[in-house]
This record gives structure tokens, sequence and C-alpha cells, in this order.
């Protein structure tokens, strides 16, 4: 048989093995316990597989179709079960390249990259996906140097890895409370044994063993399991590392748990557990390019888990400005918006914050926003479809960003249906935007139907303004908000400038002082003439690395704002280090 059928045979095997764990993904999202009961392995596992479907093509060579499979399991991995998996199809890869070019180094190779696997891990647990892993590569090659014939060997292997799935419950406490197999165990199973099935059936012999079923798991509804440790999950790329797995993996193991590095010295995918992802991200900054930043909120996915507080879900993105605590008490998912620092990617308030950006901006560094990535929107998207009833999204104004565009077009890709999900448009942003977000979350304690929390929002969104002192026009010039010729003459006469947003949420000069703290009380003076008529149902300040001027701001207005918090990176980057902006929601007219 030639070279090029036996790549195109083995191919066909690994797009029906990938197939076969995407079909599957609900059924792994509800068993997932271990390590953190984040219902996501099905949807991590899913995520991997779907990058080898869209980029691996027709290859003349099982090396070159190898590295293919590596290359996309990487892009695509996501959790610490599909980061194991993309470790492994990178060292089977690494090995075969060195092996001889026959069936025997195939096989030599999926049983050499299983220690590759678990070198990956700071502290591999057996009763996961490794454990199923080892057994099958073991079984695999056993049985292929005592018959030498490649299906006969696939379809004793897939029976090994069957038995070993099914020990899984027993050898971990978390799975044997809960009577379950281990989630990224049988992810892995489910592609062996469809990768398998596809390969054996070039053949008519044996054929009757290769309808193998597996049978699914009893799966019992309540999930018996603890609080993560540590609340986010993150992952990125770390492209043309300078430092090695083993450096890379002493620097960061203080930062938290489950830390995983996978990949080779071009390329690197980093998982960790921690309560600090911009400190993991300022340390790897400097050992290379980072990219596909991915940061879950374990603790929220947990909080749903047990206790989902509302059957519809409120989504918003990271330039709405509301306290982290809120964010999580009332569990409001945010998408991040993209922040660009000299071409490198970082995601908002998660990886990057407006006191880190300061520096940047004040030197001129090159600096930008980007809304929210394709791929964080349909995961989300993907989890909220399987844990609420109805989902109503508020974005920041459309006239300052395409995020409201771009989640439009995802949900109409994904076909999600129309009266399951809405997708708002804020026209305001920062504090704004976060009034905004409370009015939504206070219709749903009230149990107000979907349609009537829509008419509420929209209501409130014609109540509520936006102020912004500006304290250096440098960043607004820059990102185009002031044309520069007006810039420059505001510049050179010192003006400061008071913005705010107009009825459709553009920008608008309303006034300039000759210092910011004439700015502040001309903003004051504004509001006050609401307060003092009691016109005002919530108010909100924020500011860049000015918490002083923020509540100084406060006690003029009489200590009225319901929060003071630190703005997102994208108001630090529009406009500048200092600045304070102030939102106000005004009452309803009861005539």
């Amino acid at each position: 048989m030639t070279a090029e059928i036996e790549s195109q045979r083995l191919l066909q095997s690994f797009l029906s093995g990938a197939k076969g764990v995407i079909d599957k993904r609900e059924e792994l999202n509800r068993i997932n316990v271990f390590p953190v009961a984040d219902n996501d392995t099905g949807n991590n596992l899913a995520s991997l597989m779907q990058s080898i479907v869209d980029h691996v093509e027709m290859s003349t060579t099982i090396e070159t179709l190898l590295n293919e499979v590596a290359e996309a399991a990487l892009s695509g991995a996501r959790g610490n079960s599909g980061i194991i998996f993309a470790q492994y199809f990178h060292a089977v890869a690494d090995e075969y390249s060195q092996a001889e070019k026959s069936a025997f180094g195939f096989v030599l190779s999926l049983k050499k990259a299983v220690s590759k696997a678990y070198e990956a891990l700071l502290e591999p647990k057996e009763g996961t996906i490794l454990t199923v892993m080892r057994t099958w590569a073991d079984a695999l090659f056993q049985e292929f140097e005592s018959k030498k014939e490649l299906s006969e060997s696939f379809l004793f292997a897939q029976k090994e890895a069957k038995q070993a799935v099914k020990e899984t419950e027993f050898q971990l406490t978390l799975l044997r409370k809960n009577r379950l197999v281990d989630s990224g165990a049988q992810g892995f199973y489910y592609f062996i044994s469809h990768f398998t099935a596809s390969y054996c059936n070039e053949f008519t012999i044996l054929e009757e063993r290769t309808t193998v079923k597996f049978s699914e798991p009893t799966f019992h509804g309540i999930i018996e399991t603890t609080s993560p440790e540590f609340r986010y999950c993150t992952e990125f790329i770390l492209r043309q590392p300078t430092i090695t797995k083993e450096e890379l993996r002493t620097r960061l193991q203080s930062l938290g748990d489950s830390l995983i590095i996978a990949g080779n010295q071009k390329k690197l995918k980093v998982h960790i557990h921690t309560n600090r992802p911009k400190e993991v991200m300022e340390i790897t900054t400097s050992y290379g390019s980072l990219g596909n930043q991915k940061v879950d909120d374990m603790q929220l996915q947990y909080t749903i888990s047990q206790n989902r507080k509302y059957p519809i879900a409120i989504v918003t993105d990271s330039v709405a400005d509301v306290p982290q605590s809120y964010l999580l008490e009332e569990q409001v998912h945010v998408l991040p918006m993209n922040i660009l620092v000299n071409n490198q990617s970082f995601l908002d308030k998660l990886t990057i914050d407006a006191q880190q950006l300061t520096k940047q901006i004040i030197e001129e560094e090159q600096v930008s926003t980007a809304q929210p990535s394709m791929n964080s929107v349909d995961a989300l998207l993907s989890y909220l479809e399987d844990k609420y009833e109805q989902v109503l999204v508020i974005t920041v104004s459309a006239k300052l960003s395409g995020t409201n565009q771009l989640i439009t077009q995802r949900i109409q890709a994904g076909k999600f249906p129309s009266h399951r999900i809405k997708v708002i448009d804020s026209k305001v942003n920062s504090v704004a935007q976060g009034l905004i977000i409370q009015k939504a979350v206070a219709a749903l304690k009230e149990n107000l139907p979907f349609e009537a929390v829509i008419e509420t929002v929209e209501q409130a969104i014609q109540r509520t303004f936006i102020y912004v002192s500006v304290a250096d026009l440098t960043p607004m010039i820059r990102s185009g908000r002031i044309p520069n010729r007006l810039g420059r003459i505001a510049k050179k006469l010192t003006l400061f400038p008071l913005v705010s947003l107009d009825g459709t949420g553009k920008g608008k000069l309303i006034g300039s002082s000759f210092s910011q703290s004439q700015s502040v009380k001309k903003m004051s003076k504004k509001i006050s003439k609401w307060t003092k008529t009691n016109k005002i149902e919530a108010l909100a300040i924020t500011h860049v690395a000015n918490s002083e001027g923020a509540y100084e701001l406060n006690e003029q207005l009489g200590a009225c704002a319901n929060y003071i918090v630190e703005s997102s990176s994208a108001i630090a980057i529009s406009a500048g280090a200092g600045s304070i902006a102030v939102a106000v929601m005004k009452k309803e007219d009861k005539k």
C-alpha cells in the first residue's frame, strides 16, 4: 500500500475521531467534575477537534499529516484535557519524525509520546485522560509487536481503553462520590473508538468488532463537588519562546495549580488555574510573543452550576464598568475586549488593566482596543445555550465599537433562535453601561418575563447619561476621537474638555476648561441640579488612576454614588490617565 494511500486513510481516521468527540460534546460537559465541575470538558475537546476538522488537509506523507494535526490541536486546545490531548499529538509528531517511517514506527511513536503528555503537567493524576492514553498506547504496542497487524492491534487497544475508562470512576475520590467516569478520559475513548472504526472499516475481516459501542454514563443530576480554589482558568499561546518548558513551569508554578505547558520551542500553550492572570502575563511577556489568550471565570461557572439565580442570562462586554464582586454575585457574563499593546493582545480587566496601561499611554507606545474575538463570543454563546432559557446581551455603544455587530453576526451564524436571545445597543459606555446592567439585573429580581426585561432596559437607556472629564488630550487625539487640528489647538491653549455621548451613542464635546479641576466642577454643577430635585435613580463614578479625584467628586455630589470603580482599559486608552467619568440614570417621568 502506498504512502499516499496510508496518509489518506490516516487522515480520514483522525477526522472520524474528531467528529466522534464533537458529537459527544454535551454528554462530556454533563459528566465533567474533575478537576473543577465547570461543565466545559465537552466544549474544550470539541474546540480542539473542530480545529483539526477545519485546518488539517490531505498530506503526501504521514509525517506532514501528524505535524498538521499537532499544530491544529494546539491552536484549538482548551482546558486541562484539551491541552493534554494537544501535547500528546505534538509528542506523536515529534517522535514519528525521528522514527522509521513504517507502521511499527507509528505505533512506537504513539507509545513513546505518552510520557511527554505526562511531562506537560506539574502534578499528573491517574484516573484521568492520561491513564486511558497510557493504557491504550501500551496495549496497541504490545499487540502489534505480537501480531504485526495494525487493524487487529487498534481493535484490541480500544477494548483495553474502554475498560480503563470504566475504572476511572474508582481512581479519584470526586469521581467515586459522583459515580462518574472522568470526562477527559471518556473524550479520549470516543476519539480512539471512532478513529479505530474508520481505520478498520477498510477491511472486511473482523468487521463485526469495529462496531464496539460505549454506553453513556449514568448521570445522577446533582454533582457533589467543592468551590474551585482558584478563580480563573487561564490559557495562552507563547510564540517563539526564549524559555524552556521546565524554566517556565518553575516561574509560574507558585501562581496557581493545574499548570500544563504543551508544544515545542516554536510555540507553547500554557494552562493554569490562578487568581492572578495579569501576573501570569507579566511574567511571560518577556519570553516571547503572546497570543490566543483565554480566561474563564471558574468561580462564576461553579456558582451557576450549583445555584443558577435567574433563568435569563445577562451578558455585557468589559467596557461596562461595574464592581467585580457585583458581577460574580449576580452571575453577569462579561466578554473581554482585546487590548493591543505594541502588537501584543491582552484581555481587558483579565490579563491587563487600566493601571498597567497608564505607563504605556504616557510613553506613547502603540496601544489600541479591538472587539472580542469570534472564538470567545462563540464559546460563551455555546455555554449559555445549555444553561439558560433566554440570553440578553447589552453592549457598548455601536457608534464606538463593532462589538454589537460582531455578536449579532455570531448569533446568526450559530442559528440561535431569535425568541431566546436579544442584543441591545446601550448607546453608552463605561459606568453608564454599568448602570444599565444593574437595571437589567433588578428586572430579573422582579421575575419579569423576557420581553418585559428588554423593555425595562430600553427605557433605562433613554434616561442614562455619561460625562467624562479628560486629563490629557493626547490619547483622544491619537485615537481619532478629537480631530488632529482641533486637538493641537486645544493642547496649545491648555484646554481640558468635558465629553459626553449623544442620543445615538456617538461622542460629543460639551465644554472645556483651562484645568481639569474646573472641568470636574462643571460636571458636578450639571449633575447637582438633578440631585437637588431628586431626579436621579442611580449614579456611578469611574476613573483612570485617579481615585482621589473620583472620591472628591463623589463628596461634591453629596456622596450619592452607587459605586466607584477603576475604569476599563478601553476607557483608559481613549480618555487617558487621570480622567474621571460620572454616569447618571434619571428617574422615570411618571407623567
